[in-house]
């Protein structure tokens, strides 16, 4: 990111105090009025929302709007998110393999909602950082204090049941449905993707057979 000289006025957006209700109309206007359509302006767009400004609800809604809508135009011919999609939004979106921040993965939710079983792969990335939040207290996700037992708080569970009802589970879970999944004793093991949570994420995310 700090390889790309941002142009007038993203430089501005960058280094604003605050980003308000005005500046996300001025940036509907006339920077990506015509959404993304290059790298640069991924990166612009992800360079905002990783300053260090004070943001407006209205910067939530336009940044998972505008983001949500370029992955989704990447679909196949199809309406499948191809595998290289997904690597895509795996290598924008995270640092160190992990999502970067709440913003971010509403963008995933939000696409996968979307297309539903047409990115199994996207979902089960998702799942993954909320499995990873859990049970390693990281990311924007994370609870505030991690402690011994895994533990998930009701905005976990409110994201496992958007994934888990667009992929076509109708019945949401419980706190102690989605913690049963959760093995305590993980890092015990060799093999750490051996659980019943990771089970539970490859029935609900292989892809469909096609047919003959």
């Amino acid at each position: 990111m700090s390889e790309l000289r941002l142009a007038y006025p993203a430089c501005m957006f960058v280094e604003k105090t605050d980003i308000t209700e005005a500046d996300v109309q001025l940036m509907g206007n006339r920077m990506f009025q015509n959404g993304l359509s290059c790298k640069d302006d991924v990166i612009t767009l992800l360079a905002i929302e990783h300053s260090n400004s004070r943001k407006t609800n209205e910067w939530d809604d336009f940044f998972i709007a505008v983001l949500s809508k370029h992955v989704r135009a990447m679909t196949d011919a199809s309406g499948r998110l191809p595998q290289e999609a997904t690597q895509w939004v795996r290598s924008m979106f995270c640092r160190g393999g992990v999502v970067a921040s709440r913003n971010e993965f509403r963008v995933m939710v939000d696409v996968i909602e979307t297309l539903g079983n047409g990115c199994p792969e996207l979902a089960t990335f998702a799942l993954e950082q909320i499995h990873h939040a859990v049970t390693e207290g990281e990311g924007p996700l994370a609870r505030s204090r991690k402690g011994i037992w895994a533990t998930i708080s009701m905005e976990q569970l409110a994201f496992i049941n958007r994934v888990l009802a667009a992929l076509g589970n109708p019945e949401p879970f419980s706190i102690s449905d989605a913690e049963a999944l959760f093995d305590p004793a993980q890092n015990l093991y060799n093999d750490r993707q051996a659980t019943a949570w990771a089970e539970l994420v490859a029935t609900l995310t292989q892809p469909e057979p096609v047919a003959a």
